[in-house]
């Protein structure tokens, strides 16, 4: 069952709570964020997919609208946007534990919605786990290897692109009627430099939340292997608290039906571990389908 509530300091933010399919006593609540300037629904309504799986799993889902996004007003919207979204994040977590008791909170994001999911998990203790879809991301000397093998490599052995080229760099006219409002550019995104990025991450591991990244191949610009990120991050490679999935055929926004119900599925496996409190969320990451299910009952484990 879904629930639309309005929250917040100002009475301005809009959010969506999912209820869970069944009476649960689970512990943890998610709080899934906006995604760039995309409303609570999601990319392709993936954000809503991924509540209703939660809700089968049996943990309660919040999706909110970021101010001045969607149906939440743009009420104090000054100063720097990750330090805001971390205070609505907060907000949220807030209402939450008012409302239905919950006081530990699982934190999902996709692309910026990422990006600002690591800061609020920073700020505040009761996030104990996170779940980064195409969030942080470095280049390393193995991603420029991959980069001409599956980039480059390929299109030096077609004609076609060799004539391409050859056009562009004799065409006398094409960058010039090119209008200055349509100049390119890259995409704003607000995470830290890879040292800090390094540092708080540790920080959380030694907190014992637990952190879950994901990459696709949209994001190629900077991520394009697997096994990426510990090659950002060689320090943390072996902590437990942290795993990772690349899907190197889905892009960035999931636009495939299937691609949406495969990330959901495997989002929702994966958060089942945090909010059913076993101790490592590699147990069930590690395991690729067909995967064990584990319980502990009295400190015996089922099978």
């Amino acid at each position: 069952m879904e629930t639309a509530v309005v929250f917040g300091q100002y009475d301005h933010l809009m959010g969506i709570w999912t209820e869970p399919s069944k009476p649960t006593a689970r512990k943890h609540a998610v709080i899934i964020i906006t995604a760039g300037m995309l409303p609570s629904a999601g990319p392709y309504r993936l954000h809503r997919d991924l509540a209703c799986r939660l809700a089968k799993e049996s943990i309660g889902t919040m999706r909110f609208d970021l101010s001045g996004i969607g149906e939440s007003f743009g009420l104090g919207v000054a100063g720097e946007s990750t330090k805001r979204a971390s205070d609505e994040v907060r907000q949220a977590m807030d209402w939450i534990e008012k409302h239905h008791g919950i006081r530990s909170f699982v934190l999902m994001g996709l692309c910026s919605g990422a990006d600002d999911a690591l800061r609020a998990a920073i700020n505040d203790e009761r996030v104990c786990g996170l779940v980064s879809m195409d969030g942080l991301g470095y280049r390393t000397p193995k991603y420029y290897f991959h980069r001409f093998t599956k980039h480059y490599g390929k299109r030096l052995i077609r004609p076609s692109k060799w004539l391409s080229a050859f056009r562009r760099v004799f065409a006398t006219h094409a960058n010039a009627e090119m209008p200055s409002s349509l100049q390119m550019g890259t995409d704003i995104r607000e995470y830290p430099a890879q040292d800090e990025a390094a540092r708080m991450l540790e920080r959380l591991a030694d907190r014992g939340t637990k952190m879950h990244f994901i990459y696709t191949g949209g994001v190629a610009e900077y991520y394009n292997h697997a096994g990426q990120f510990q090659d950002m991050f060689p320090t943390l490679k072996h902590r437990p608290e942290i795993t990772t999935q690349y899907f190197e055929q889905m892009d960035h926004v999931a636009y495939l039906c299937e691609d949406r119900e495969s990330v959901a599925s495997h989002i929702a496996d994966d958060m089942g571990v945090i909010a059913g409190d076993i101790v490592l969320l590699g147990d069930r990451v590690t395991f690729h389908r067909p995967r064990f299910e584990v319980e502990f009952r009295d400190l015996d484990i089922v099978w």
